[in-house]
């Protein structure tokens, strides 16, 4: 019982914490923001990638950079690689951005989705995105996703408590093998949507409902039957808490607050987004098991120059924190397990995992080309995880406690203008963390 108010509390401060750091530096934003938001919103980057290719007078006047309602915006990217574990891979990706009601009162509203295939017969396919209606009356946040896929996952904690050699990977894809990692082969679903009603000036409040699923669930390393048997992670851990090992699910609802006064959602120049999330996860909902969870997220937004806003510092924290119960392995808090999965930029997604995780992101956005087209980015991130004491069979793993064990990471990256209106642009970094670990990310849009 003490245990338990004693998380509780470390977990409240570690809340508590972030956002007095969060709000110590960047406050003057709020009281600007209203001020250099005009200045903002008139703004247009004098060239883009469609004009540069289509190289005619209609399609300048075409692309004048005036938001329109109701017109789409959008792009398709081609996917391709290898991986050890899925062999050869290949598909598609989609971005849009469309304003639902007047641009000089409503927010861009973006969706954005992928579809791969691989030489194995897996597939991952998502869509996720943030819709604004008009006059911002109402905005929603989607998240959806299929999987039938192998992971590599990397026990507990942000320590090195497994003696793991990194390598390359692109975005969530792995393209060397870890020695260390132990793969799991599973079908994934995953169910996300949160609706949030305006209740004041840029503040919403509202409800979401939250299902994940991991099924038919391979553990390929497991071995129960050698002279030596070998104990997984995964296995050592659903066992201890009484959950099946080979498939589980979460199900719940939340109750969100959420304070955005960013100028746009998919590539801001000024600006905040702060959400809360209180979520119950219950037997009643089809749930596995019952689990409490908080997540705090801050994204803030500086503008270094009115008259060239892509001048930007922009900060980016996450704190996410198991308050009560036992929660299935594969859905515990973990590094890069935001919307987009892109927090922690030099780690593989998933690379660190336990009951409470925090992170936080720091980056300077700057113009390259005088005419827009081309941009570049800084920046730097820290990512913390802890873990309970876990001993059964041969695994004996110590408390790890948050913020004892943090791993750093950082990096550069590129930017072209793809679509000035909609403010798409296409994103190339290049991160590295510790122990030789290297990432390479392409995507349309912002990280944050």
């Amino acid at each position: 019982m003490w245990t338990g108010k004693i998380k509780l509390r470390i977990h409240s401060l570690a809340g508590a914490l972030i956002f007095f750091v969060i709000g110590s530096g960047f406050n003057p934003i709020l009281a600007q923001v209203n001020k250099t938001q005009p200045n903002i919103l008139n703004y247009v980057d004098s060239t883009d990638l469609i004009q540069v290719i289509r190289r005619n007078k209609a399609a300048k006047d075409a692309a004048s950079g005036v938001p329109q309602k109701g017109k789409l915006m959008y792009f398709l990217v081609p996917t391709i690689g290898s991986n050890p574990l899925l062999g050869f891979f290949y598909g598609v990706g989609f971005t849009g951005a469309m304003y639902l009601g007047d641009p000089k009162t409503t927010n861009v509203s973006n969706i954005t989705s992928s579809i791969s295939l691989t030489t194995k017969n897996q597939i991952i396919a998502n869509i996720r995105g943030t819709i604004m209606t008009n006059d911002n009356k109402w905005e929603m946040l989607v998240d959806f996703k299929y999987a039938d896929f192998t992971e590599n996952t990397y026990g507990l904690g942000s320590d090195y408590n497994q003696p793991i050699q990194e390598g390359w990977h692109i975005g969530e894809i792995v393209t060397t093998g870890i020695e260390g990692s132990q793969p799991l082969e599973f079908n994934q679903l995953r169910f996300h949507y949160t609706a949030l009603r305006a209740i004041g000036n840029k503040i919403y409040a509202g409800i979401g409902y939250h299902l994940d699923g991991h099924i038919n669930i391979k553990d390929l390393l497991l071995d129960l039957e050698a002279p030596e048997p070998v104990i997984t992670s995964h296995y050592g851990y659903s066992r201890l808490n009484g959950i099946d090992p080979t498939g589980y699910r979460t199900s719940g609802t939340s109750v969100n607050f959420v304070l955005d006064s960013r100028d746009h959602t998919v590539n801001t120049y000024s600006g905040n987004f702060i959400q809360v999330s209180y979520r119950v996860n219950s037997r009643f909902l089809a749930s596995t098991t019952d689990f409490d969870q908080l997540y705090l997220e801050t994204r803030l937004f500086k503008t270094l120059s009115p008259s060239r806003p892509r001048h930007i510092l922009a900060f980016w924290g996450i704190g996410h924190f198991i308050l009560s119960g036992e929660v299935p392995y594969m859905h515990l808090p973990f590094n890069a397990s935001d919307m987009r999965n892109r927090m922690g930029r030099g780690y593989v997604a998933g690379r660190f995992r336990g009951p409470s995780w925090v992170s936080a992101e720091g980056e300077y956005r700057f113009p390259i080309s005088r005419n827009g087209l081309f941009g570049g980015v800084v920046f730097g991130s820290l990512t913390t995880t802890s873990r309970n004491a876990l001993q059964i069979f041969d695994i004996d793993q110590p408390k790890l406690n948050l913020f004892e064990a943090t791993r750093p990471a950082a990096g550069f990256g590129g930017r072209v203008m793809l679509n000035k209106t909609g403010r798409l642009n296409l994103a190339i970094d290049m991160a590295f963390g510790q122990n030789g670990s290297r990432g390479f990310y392409f995507a349309i849009g912002e990280t944050f």
